[in-house]
C-alpha cells in the first residue's frame, strides 16, 4: 500500500478549497444581491402605488371643492376627469357617497353638493390616515 505524504494532501486540499473557495462565495452574494433587488422593486412598486393612490383621493378632495366653490366650465371639467378616477380607485363604502355628490353636483344643487363633500372628507382623512 502506497503511503500518502501529508504534505502533498493538505496542498491538494488547500488548492481544491483556493479554487472553490471564491466560486462558492460569489455564487452567494450573487444570489443575496438577487433577492435584495427583487425587495427593493417590491417596495418602489408599493411606494408608487400608495403615492398615486393618495394623490386621487386628494386630487378628488381639491377638485371637487374647486368645482362647489366656483363652478366654472374648466373646474367642472377637471372635476369630471377625476371622479371617474375616485370610482375606480375608492373603496366600496364611499361609492354611494361619492354617487350621491356627483349628483348634486350635476344637478347644480351647491349647497347640497357642499355639503355632501363635508360628509365625505373626513372619510377620506380617515383613509389617508390609514394609508
Amino acid at each position: 500500500m502506497p503511503e500518502i505524504d501529508l504534505t502533498i494532501s493538505i496542498s491538494v486540499i488547500l488548492a481544491v478549497c483556493a479554487i472553490i473557495s471564491p466560486i462558492a462565495t460569489t455564487l452567494i452574494n450573487n444570489r443575496y444581491q438577487l433577492k435584495l433587488k427583487d425587495l427593493e422593486y417590491q417596495q418602489k412598486e408599493k411606494e408608487s402605488s400608495f403615492f398615486y393612490r393618495r394623490g386621487v383621493y386628494e386630487d378628488y378632495l381639491r377638485c371637487t371643492g374647486k368645482c362647489i366653490a366656483h363652478p366654472t366650465r374648466e373646474n367642472i371639467q377637471e372635476y369630471g376627469k377625476i371622479y371617474a378616477l375616485a370610482l375606480i380607485y375608492f373603496p366600496e363604502n364611499l361609492i354611494a357617497d361619492l354617487e350621491s355628490l356627483h349628483t348634486e353636483i350635476y344637478e347644480e344643487r351647491w349647497d347640497s353638493a357642499n355639503s355632501g363633500l363635508n360628509k365625505i372628507a373626513p372619510k377620506i382623512r380617515a383613509i389617508l390616515q390609514s394609508m
